[in-house]
């Protein structure tokens, strides 16, 4: 394996045979391809698994924004309107 400078790409030469295909051999090594076929890069599976994670915690913090602004811009004076021109409740805390 060999490092290219100054970047976080890391070059490696993977060999397959007919037993099992380039795709197959990535995946055995942690590696997920890009491309099915002919792959000429791939990704640590671990950073496709953190990614799920915050994936899946994003939600719970794209409504805590959205509240925090509905909340705030109330406050302000700034009534919310849904597309029929009716102000929506505002949050109570």
């Amino acid at each position: 394996m060999r490092f290219a400078p100054f970047s976080d790409f890391a070059f490696m030469e993977v060999v397959s045979c007919r037993c099992s295909t380039l795709a197959q051999v990535l995946v055995h090594f942690g590696l997920f391809p890009t491309m099915p076929s002919q792959s000429c890069m791939a990704v640590s599976v671990d950073l496709l698994a953190f990614y799920c994670a915050l994936f899946e915690q994003l939600c719970d913090a794209i409504n805590a924004l959205a509240s925090a602004l509905h909340t705030h811009y109330i406050r302000q004076g700034f009534w919310i309107v849904n597309k029929a021109i009716t102000p929506m409740c505002p949050i109570v805390k």
